[in-house]
């Protein structure tokens, strides 16, 4: 009779081995599921475009005005990066090249600092500026300041996603 007993306790029963072995199961879904949505966090994250976000917000209808005088303009432009080169294309509204411009080129990661470069492009066919410059795959950020030769600037932000 015993036997029966200890048998009919083993089947139906609850035991630590069950409990165990549920607690893994949580804490490795839940650690996988952290681990997982760091990575795609980590791996998608392109930068802040503002170092301080209340101070950007302070100048933000003064940078719209300028933003609208500027697309007002009608300036077309084309950036590239191809064969270890950055080409930019400069076009009034009619599409007729701008020359003569300095055109300043500032490159970098946009999630941090240690990689910017800045370089004064040189101008090449009617309208197109050069740069030679390598860079390695990723996100970059590209800032574009053309300056007339009478002082008046124009600027365009590009996200470049270099391939390998």
């Amino acid at each position: 009779m015993n036997d029966q007993a200890d048998d009919t306790r083993k089947t139906g029963q609850f035991t630590g081995w069950h409990m165990a072995l549920i607690m893994v199961a949580f804490f490795g879904v839940v650690a996988s599921v952290n681990g997982y949505m760091a990575w795609v966090a980590v791996d998608s994250w392109t930068g802040l475009m503002a170092r301080n976000g209340y101070v950007a917000s302070q100048d933000f209808n003064a940078d719209l005005a300028v933003r609208r005088k500027q697309d007002s303009l009608g300036f077309q432009s084309i950036l590239r990066y191809r064969d270890k080169a950055m080409t930019f294309t400069f076009q009034d509204r009619s599409g007729q090249p701008l020359e003569g411009y300095e055109i300043t080129l500032k490159v970098g990661r946009p999630t941090n600092e240690r990689e910017d470069r800045q370089f004064l492009m040189k101008e090449g066919e009617s309208g197109t500026y050069r740069q030679k410059l390598t860079l390695a795959p990723g996100q970059w950020n590209a800032d574009i300041i053309a300056i007339d030769k009478t002082g008046r600037s124009w600027k365009r932000l590009v996200r470049l996603n270099v391939k390998q």
